[in-house]
């Protein structure tokens, strides 16, 4: 088993220096938690999550943090991957469907175990594996695919809770309207990435299933999410990604910030014309190419997580102790390689949607 503090660093990165969970404490369904209170869930959680291998009933551990006193029990099931407290804080994050979220923390927990797994077994073996570029590759791809849908599915989360606890009525509505267009993405690419991280590993266990094609997420997402509401969700997502390029301050993040902002350009004109076409009524020929249009809105948010993830780490690396100073360059340079090897891959999904590509619609039954 990989050590606990590697789980828990990689927790409260995300959450703290990421997500910032500590803004909770001011609402008044926190009061009675402090930082260290929210911190011991966070490592309970880890711990437990870093100890199971599949879906499971959930375990139950108290803890006593100094002064504190006892933090509310915590219970964690990896079938809904949720945090349960008991008492008022009923939960760290609320989501709106329990199922929407459930399965991809599930299934990226268990593709980022499989990682960490991997990657103590090339650090002993006496070949010194791990020094093989092909080998690094490999994990560096596994990393980009586990540590961006675990971010997907905690920012699906905190974005339910705001939905549920924010004390201003209009960042309520507008985090409800941006996790309804989020939620195809967020409920299909975690998976989608968890199995090909699996790939990269040369293993796939039984506990990461494999890939759905999506194409109901992608009908529905294509279909529905993008218009409604006069494509207000797909305006909020546009806003709210900008704040996070023009947080990037280095020479790398400002320059992974203009080629996510590129590729987020090109999908806003193809979605103008495939938009028009629906008008038209060519429903049946938009929607056959769906699929690729929630591969790019998935890679595309999968890169909005790299940027948050990286821009993080860059605020947190000057003097940082050598151990935490690792973690984050471990960061920024799994941040480099989605950003040079994987986002450019959509630019055939971009071609194949500009022109409306109809092979796979034109094709007959009989013709196989």
């Amino acid at each position: 088993m990989v050590a606990s503090p590697v789980a828990s660093r990689e927790f409260l990165f995300q959450l703290f220096d990421v997500l910032d969970v500590g803004a909770l404490l001011a609402r008044s369904r926190y009061q009675e938690h402090s930082g260290n209170s929210l911190r011991a869930v966070v490592e309970t959680f880890s711990r437990l999550a870093e100890g199971r291998s599949s879906a499971g009933d959930g375990q139950a551990e108290a803890l006593a943090e100094g002064s504190v006193g006892v933090v509310p029990e915590v219970v964690l099931t990896l079938g809904n991957g949720l945090y349960q407290a008991d008492g008022q804080a009923s939960r760290l994050f609320r989501t709106r469907s329990e199922d929407l979220l459930a399965v991809p923390m599930s299934v990226i927990l268990s593709a980022w175990q499989l990682f960490r797994q991997t990657l103590a077994g090339a650090e002993r073996s006496e070949l010194d594996a791990v020094d093989s570029v092909d080998l690094r590759g490999r994990l560096l791809s596994a990393k980009t695919r586990c540590e961006a849908g675990l971010a997907m599915v905690l920012y699906g989360a905190s974005l339910a809770e705001d939905v549920q606890s924010h004390p201003d009525p209009g960042h309520r509505e507008t985090s409800e309207r941006l996790l309804a267009f989020l939620e195809p993405v967020l409920a299909w690419w975690p998976g989608q990435a968890a199995w090909q991280a699996a790939v990269s590993l040369g293993e796939v266990p039984a506990r990461i299933p494999d890939p759905v094609t999506g194409s109901h997420f992608a009908r529905e997402f294509l279909g529905q999410r993008v218009w409604s509401h006069q494509s207000h969700g797909l305006q909020l997502f546009l806003q709210t990604l900008q704040k996070d390029l023009e947080a990037a301050v280095t020479q790398d993040t400002r320059q992974w910030a203009l080629s996510l902002s590129e590729t987020l350009q090109r999908a806003v004109k193809v979605t103008q014309v495939l938009g028009k076409e629906l008008q038209a009524g060519s429903r049946q020929r938009v929607l056959a190419n769906a699929g690729r249009y929630l591969h790019l809105f998935g890679e595309i948010v999968a890169g909005w997580m790299w940027l948050r993830l990286a821009n993080a780490a860059t605020l947190r690396l000057p003097g940082a102790e050598p151990e935490d100073e690792a973690f984050l360059r471990g960061k920024l340079q799994a941040a480099r390689y989605f950003f040079h090897w994987s986002l450019p891959e959509v630019a055939q999904d971009l071609v194949l949607l500009q022109n409306q590509d109809t092979t796979c619609l034109d094709m007959r039954s009989a013709w196989f």
